[in-house]
């Protein structure tokens, strides 16, 4: 069987699992906790041993069905449904230094927007220099320094080419 439909009908059978228990919000914070400790194979006895009892219960039938391979992807694919389910966009934030605020202000412009919620990653990248850059789904604005920079030098190097041939 496709690996990518396992993974799918386990996710769904969670997310319809954790439904019933009323646990969907813990159970999208222990899916996080998993896959991430599954996949860096860190401390996973540690893991297990906090999640709440849907996830635990869920889990003993993953490995029962021997289907712990499939364990990141099902994880993954919880996450994605669940988003989908509450309406929350997934967007990435990259700072040229620690910004813990800016998030928060552009989740509040994003609500402005019509976005019922948002729920961001975010990342420090110091060759930024300045600025910011977010993507949400599949649209980018680079607000960066570095970016603005190589515009200019971009620009630039366009004119002296441009000098250079009609001279």
């Amino acid at each position: 069987m496709d690996a990518g439909l396992i993974a799918s009908r386990y996710a769904q059978a969670l997310l319809l699992f954790a439904s019933e228990t009323k646990e969907e919000g813990r159970v999208y914070e222990d899916a996080a906790a998993l896959k991430k400790a599954v996949l860096s194979k860190d401390d996973v006895a540690g893991c297990i041993e906090r999640l709440s009892e849907p996830m635990q219960r869920f889990l003993a039938l993953v490995i029962h069905n021997k289907r712990v391979e499939y364990l990141p992807a099902i994880m993954h694919n919880y996450r994605v449904l669940y988003r989908k389910k509450k309406g929350i966009t997934r967007a990435w934030l990259t700072t040229a230094t620690e910004n813990p605020t800016l998030a928060d202000k552009l989740a509040q412009l994003m609500k402005l927007q019509g976005f019922t919620e948002v729920d961001f990653k975010t990342e420090v990248n110091p060759d930024l220099i300045g600025g910011f850059i977010v993507q949400v789904e599949d649209k980018r604005l680079d607000a960066s320094i570095a970016a603005q920079l190589r515009d200019i030098r971009k620009e630039w190097e366009e004119k002296n080419r441009n000098n250079r041939n009609n001279g």
